[in-house]
């Protein structure tokens, strides 16, 4: 039996007003224990007290089983019907955002162009090795979009390191339609993957006051909404709770807001109810709060009080493909790396490009793709594989492994023996062969037929461990 419920929340035609109500005030109780300065020991002094002070009814046995590591131990192996209601919603609707994460990952945002499917997947991979668990969080959206050229808040923790607001991009006739045939664009060639992109990036959503009506673009476009990421949601609350209604009336899934201080989290929690916030994460990102979120990358790398030590780098990208900058007409690619003296916004940039018009945009576009994206390595590539990755050659194949990130097993089979793999990466060691010189070097021995090793190089390729021909350029 599942040690949890879920009536989808996200999409909750099966979930009653209590439901909700429960699992929305469960929701404020676990904030307020990550982000309200000595909630915590108010809570364990007197719990019913605590949170009906904070207008809260939730079952407190409940919160203090989600909340508290020594009592959720204690109720670890009871029986799913002897936990709270409470409990098991909560713990359901978790797993369903997790759930659908995952679907993003693996299904919503890979794109449909071959080339551009396999070169996300090889960032995929890549990220494992470079960043571990990390990874787990990242979706690798194909392609986003931001509206404006820079930000106006400037957060000092800012991942991205976002320029100062210079241009808006205003939704006037010309624009509309450039906006219009771009997205059509975009999921001509993408698929619909590109509907996952959202309309910021390193940018604040909120600061183009047409961005309800691009958004309205996108929706008639894709059927979806884009996710909302704020910082600015207090900034004008009424304009941020009818977008939030309208948005999640059209299409029922979780945004953000970026909470920059104990005082704007009060306001928030005066504006909006628990139930109106349901689908919204608030993120923890002020010191007073006991579990704060600043990434180790970007504006937190060169504050003395964020900044952490060099090798727990970090990034708040979750783009492997294009960021489209209608403010300036830019396409620039990205993929997520680990935040270092090289690439302190925790991004790789590979390229950008600027466009003039829609059919400017379209030849930009795809000359990208074909520049930088290959479905598979040209036998005549020279091969390079990733500097920081160790390998260690066993008794069934190979391991290629990262302290503390990743390893990675390749066994042999009948046909691709272990010892044809160690003679693969014998080849490889050495780098700037290329597919051809290792075929041919290995011809005499035993079962290397030159479409056998054809194959194991095709899935070093795919696990990411070649660099990239743009890496090696550079």
């Amino acid at each position: 039996m599942r040690d949890f419920e879920s009536k989808t929340i996200v999409n909750p035609q099966t979930a009653d007003a209590e439901y909700i109500r429960e699992v929305a005030e469960a929701k404020r109780a676990m904030e307020l224990w990550t982000m309200e300065p000595g909630f915590r020991e108010a809570f364990l002094a007197a719990p019913e007290e605590t949170l009906s002070a904070h207008g809260l009814s939730v079952d407190a046995l409940a919160v203090k089983i989600l909340a508290d590591h020594d009592t959720a131990l204690k109720y670890q192996k009871r029986p799913p019907g002897e936990l709270p209601p409470a409990v098991r919603r909560y713990r359901g609707f978790i797993r369903e955002k997790i759930a659908w994460r995952e679907r993003m990952i693996k299904e919503l945002c890979v794109p449909k162009h071959p080339a551009f499917r396999a070169w996300r997947n090889r960032q995929v991979n890549r990220c494992w090795s470079e960043l571990g668990s990390r990874n787990r969080s990242l979706i690798h959206v194909p392609i986003t979009f931001e509206l404006d050229l820079g930000c106006s808040v400037g957060c000092p923790f800012c991942g991205v390191m976002a320029e100062r607001l210079q241009k808006v991009c205003p939704y006037d006739e010309e624009n509309a339609a450039l906006w219009k045939g771009v997205l059509s664009f975009a999921k001509e060639t993408v698929g619909d993957a590109a509907g996952q992109g959202t309309c910021y990036y390193a940018t604040e959503p909120l600061d183009n006051p047409d961005y309800e009506k691009f958004t309205d673009a996108f929706f008639e476009v894709f059927g979806l909404v884009p996710q909302l990421t704020t910082a600015a949601s207090m900034r004008k609350p009424e304009r941020t709770r009818a977008y939030l209604f309208d948005a999640l009336k059209k299409d029922r899934r979780v945004h953000r807001f970026s909470v920059l201080s104990l005082d704007m989290l009060h306001k928030i929690y005066e504006t909006f109810t628990p139930e109106e916030l349901v689908c919204v994460e608030l993120l923890p990102q002020f010191t007073e709060a006991p579990h704060n979120l600043f990434a180790n990358a970007g504006r937190a790398r060169e504050d003395d009080g964020l900044r952490r030590e060099e090798g727990d780098g970090s990034t708040i990208s979750c783009v492997s493909g294009f960021v489209v900058n209608m403010a300036e007409r830019s396409i620039r690619l990205i993929t997520p790396c680990g935040a270092d003296e090289a690439h302190p916004t925790g991004e790789m940039h590979i390229a950008k490009k600027f466009f003039a018009d829609l059919d400017d945009f379209k030849y930009v576009l795809v000359s990208m793709i074909n520049r930088f994206m290959q479905t598979e390595i040209p036998k005549n590539q020279p091969l390079y594989l990733r500097p920081g990755i160790s390998f260690e050659k066993t008794e069934k194949g190979i391991e290629f492994f990262r302290a503390e990130k990743f390893r990675l097993k390749f066994s042999g089979t009948d046909d691709l023996s272990p010892v044809l793999y160690h003679n693969v990466l014998d080849k490889l060691e050495i780098g700037g062969k290329t597919a051809c010189d290792v075929a041919g070097e290995l011809m005499e021995e035993p079962g290397a037929f030159p479409a056998n090793v054809f194959f194991i190089l095709e899935k070093f390729e795919s696990a990411g461990l070649f660099l990239e021909p743009y890496e090696r350029d550079s």
